[in-house]
């Protein structure tokens, strides 16, 4: 009789065993971390919790990897974001239980409850090619597109010349994008030549700037504060409420735009004469996700007295379409000023706290691939995160 119950329960032992072997990786995926090319396709389903893989297509249309060859390679595709639902089929919050490291490409999902999860993958060109082939002769110097200005490849042209650099950030769907441009529509001032690492920059990253101003003006500071820094600026707390509302706010995927946004240091140096070609570089903030443009941002997207840059009454009325910069004069009775473009597009100073218009500026991850041909009505689209360096 005992013989026969031990024999019972080594029959149950092996059976679980090779159960267990069965479903190891998709209960490893689902309670760990585990590189995502070793996931085989009939590992990720079980009773209780599922994992699909999607595909963006060229047509913006979605496709399920339902075999190992429409497998995502990292080096072909990024990752997009992703939903989860519950048993029940509500929405449960991704950043709760799902971690995308865009570093190393490991996925981990942390749940004991019964889920299902479709993570998002997408396909485009990387930043810097994409520039080159689209960017004509106002990218990067023309047609060699080799001319970079303090360390980074530009645009430089007139508001009418320049009309290849639009790019939606916040959504990757071009309807969306173009129904909504006040939240979605930016456009690329530059992508990064070399490494800073006096800020914390690299080599390949996109700097993009919303295309349209905040609906209020702001205050730069207060000039009864004789050092006017900008890590207190009225204008810096305005932009970086806006972000948190936007970007690392926004549902259901807020948590992939912010991760796509790169925090580092920005100068803040005086500027004592008309901003040139070379960003002061003796004084740096707090590390943050989103500025301003720097005076010269604007002087290097030139071309005589006409800059792109400029928005010729971007804001009618009131608030006034003079814009802010971050760049300060910042020397001796005019230690609290700073610099803004007037609306005719000319750079001057004044007290900080004048109420102009802000725009956000941000700087976002290296290894960006994207879609589109930068046209107001056809943007730049992020269509995936490659590895990020």
């Amino acid at each position: 009789m005992k013989k026969k119950i031990i024999l019972k329960l080594i029959v149950v032992l092996v059976t679980i065993g090779i159960i267990y072997e069965g479903y190891g990786m998709i209960k490893e995926f689902t309670v760990s971390s585990r590189n995502l090319e070793e996931i085989n396709t009939k590992d990720l389903s079980s009773n209780d919790k599922s994992i699909a893989i999607v595909l963006q297509n060229e047509d913006d249309s979605w496709e399920e990897a339902t075999d190992r060859s429409k497998w995502p390679s990292k080096e072909d595709y990024g990752y997009m974001g992703a939903e989860c639902t519950d048993s029940d089929g509500a929405k449960i919050d991704v950043s709760t239980i799902l971690k995308f490291d865009l570093m190393t490409y490991h996925a981990t999902i942390d749940t004991k409850n019964s889920i299902y999860c479709t993570l998002y993958f997408a396909k485009g060109e990387p930043a810097l090619q994409k520039l080159q082939e689209t960017g004509g002769e106002v990218f990067a110097g023309g047609g060699d597109h080799t001319t970079a200005v303090d360390g980074m490849y530009r645009y430089k042209g007139t508001t009418t010349a320049v009309n290849n650099n639009y790019i939606c950030f916040g959504t990757s769907n071009k309807d969306e994008c173009l129904a909504n441009p006040d939240t979605y529509m930016f456009r690329i001032i530059g992508i990064t030549s070399a490494d800073d690492n006096t800020v914390g920059l690299k080599k390949g990253q996109l700097k993009i700037i919303k295309a349209t101003p905040s609906n209020t003006s702001q205050k730069w500071g207060n000039r009864e504060d004789d050092s006017s820094p900008w890590d207190s600026s009225q204008a810096k707390n305005h932009v970086t409420s806006w972000y948190n509302t936007n970007i690392s706010g926004k549902q259901p995927n807020g948590t992939y735009w912010d991760s796509i946004v790169t925090s580092q240091k920005w100068y803040n140096a005086d500027q004592t004469s008309t901003p040139g070609t070379v960003e002061p570089k003796t004084s740096q903030s707090a590390a943050s996700k989103v500025a301003l443009m720097y005076g010269t941002d604007f002087t290097n997207a030139s071309t005589g007295t006409s800059s792109w840059l400029f928005i010729k009454n971007g804001m009618t009325g009131s608030p006034s379409s003079n814009e802010w910069t971050m760049t300060r004069y910042g020397l001796n009775d005019r230690r609290y000023w700073a610099w803004y473009v007037l609306t005719d597009g000319r750079l001057t100073y004044w007290y900080v706290d004048g109420t102009y218009a802000v725009r956000p500026v941000l700087y976002l991850q290296s290894a960006i691939n994207l879609t589109g041909t930068g046209k107001s009505d056809d943007p730049f689209r992020i269509r995936s995160m490659n590895n990020v360096q």
